[in-house]
């Protein structure tokens, strides 16, 4: 990138230079995560469009304060338009809502796997009114007991735990029937359950993709992510997909799975909301999707407490069209 000549002394002159290596590591980083589909690695830059559309606001206001008024306008022009990108995809943040009467509440959370503070998860989804939860990174049958211990109010679960699959799903109404389905060989399972939601049948399927670290490994998640799209077009009825993605919208390859599945992002228009990590809270990123056929209409959605995860807990309120 080209800055205006330097001005003043030796260390504006560094900062200058400073500022310029890292304004073009940014571009560079964001025109990579937009050929995502080529490679693995390339995909991985795509996931923190609002960490740089950020740190190129900040890069624009230190070169005013640097006085190169021609690179600032450039570069926060630039942080303007991957700003306009994201609020385009998101809107504006949302108010909470309460769940109303009429309405259907779909809670997801990660649980990780070293996470003992089981009362706590339990007493927070207690209060949380979800209608269903779906809860990943369960590694044991005694896990999901103890859990389903602390949930009274949701006496119907199925959790179909293997090398394959850490999902349960926890419900307050009546289950119809439940199953365990392989989207890939090799790949990840998903918890697939149908409730009796006052006399309507709803599918819930719960998901925990891979990681997306080496070629191997992305292309199985990719593959999952392509199943699921035809999984949910073989499926009739209300349909909701939820769980930990480990994607984020911004990749083009969640992008072209979301279209081909003919489902919506619960997220989109619903503000900027992240789930991973939960020690960055607003800074982190969202990898964590509710995905819904077009029987429902997306009232709000929300980050909930970590509860001791690495990932906040993702509080969905929907309703269905009639």
């Amino acid at each position: 990138m080209n800055i205006d000549r330097p001005r003043g002394s030796r260390s504006a002159t560094i900062a200058t230079q400073t500022v310029a290596l890292v304004v073009t590591a940014v571009l560079c980083a964001f025109l990579f995560g937009l050929l995502g589909r080529r490679s693995w690695v390339l995909d991985l830059f795509a996931h923190f469009r609002v960490q740089y559309a950020a740190i190129l606001c900040i890069c624009g206001l230190a070169l005013m304060m640097l006085r190169h008024f021609r690179s600032a306008a450039a570069v926060l022009t630039a942080a303007g338009l991957i700003a306009a990108s994201i609020v385009g995809y998101t809107g504006w943040p949302s108010q909470e809502a309460q769940a109303a009467s009429g309405g259907f509440r779909f809670v997801t959370f990660n649980r990780y796997y070293h996470n003992d503070r089981i009362a706590e998860v339990g007493a927070w989804l207690q209060e949380s009114r979800a209608d269903v939860v779906v809860l990943q990174e369960l590694d044991s049958m005694l896990i999901v007991q103890k859990l389903a211990a602390v949930l009274p109010d949701y006496p119907h679960w199925h959790a179909g735990l293997n090398a394959e699959s850490d999902v349960a799903i926890f419900s307050r109404w009546p289950i119809r029937s439940a199953d365990l389905i392989e989207l890939s060989p090799g790949g990840a399972q998903v918890t697939k359950a149908v409730i009796d939601w006052n006399g309507e049948p709803i599918t819930l399927i719960g998901v925990h993709l891979h990681w997306p670290l080496g070629p191997e490994v992305t292309r199985l998640r990719n593959s999952e992510l392509h199943e699921l799209g035809v999984l949910a077009r073989a499926t009739p009825g209300p349909l909701l997909i939820g769980g930990d993605f480990n994607i984020t919208p911004w990749s083009p390859v969640f992008r072209e799975a979301l279209v081909d599945s003919g489902l919506s992002d619960c997220a989109h228009g619903q503000g900027l909301v992240t789930s991973w990590p939960s020690i960055l809270g607003p800074v982190g990123i969202r990898i964590d999707h509710c995905l819904a056929s077009d029987h429902w209409r997306v009232m709000n959605l929300s980050a909930g407490p970590a509860l001791g995860s690495d990932h906040l807990a993702m509080i969905n309120d929907l309703e269905l069209k009639r």
